[in-house]
């Protein structure tokens, strides 16, 4: 039976494969999460921000595409628990985009999803963290606290 959910953005996962001064906070973190036994979850289109991460990666030449596609059988092997959002999800991912003066909705499906499980959210994007901070999020989480 899986633990307790935490939501991981792509910001993170993707510095799991990624040459990054955050990398190892990065994976410091996974080490924690697994130890406790917690359930990697995510939004949907996470894989898509993963793969379109590590194309970029490929395009400007941070990493070959051999080691782009074993980062993807990789990340496939984690075992994420992805979630597809249903009405109220998006709702309230559009809610929080407005919230957060925003011009599109992606990060704001992390919000929306650690919201309704009531977990923990964690970003290597220091402006969703500001912003999420200057919100009042107590639950969201920067790798930096690592």
């Amino acid at each position: 039976m899986p633990g307790s959910p935490v939501v991981i953005d792509a910001s993170i996962a993707l510095r799991w494969l990624l040459p990054d001064p955050l990398h190892q906070a990065c994976w410091a973190l996974f080490s924690q999460i697994v130890e406790s036994g917690m359930q990697i979850t995510a939004p949907a289109p996470w894989m898509c921000e993963m793969t379109s991460g590590l194309a970029k990666a490929v395009h400007f030449n941070m990493l070959s595409s051999e080691d782009a596609r074993r980062g993807l059988l990789q990340i496939a092997e984690l075992d994420v628990h992805l979630i597809s959002p249903n009405a109220e999800q998006n709702r309230q991912a559009f809610d929080w985009t407005l919230r957060l003066n925003r011009a599109s909705a992606y990060d704001s499906y992390y919000l929306a999803l650690a919201e309704t499980l009531n977990c923990e959210f964690w970003t290597a994007d220091s402006r969703l963290y500001n912003a999420g901070r200057d919100q009042g999020l107590a639950w969201i989480h920067h790798i930096e606290e690592i």
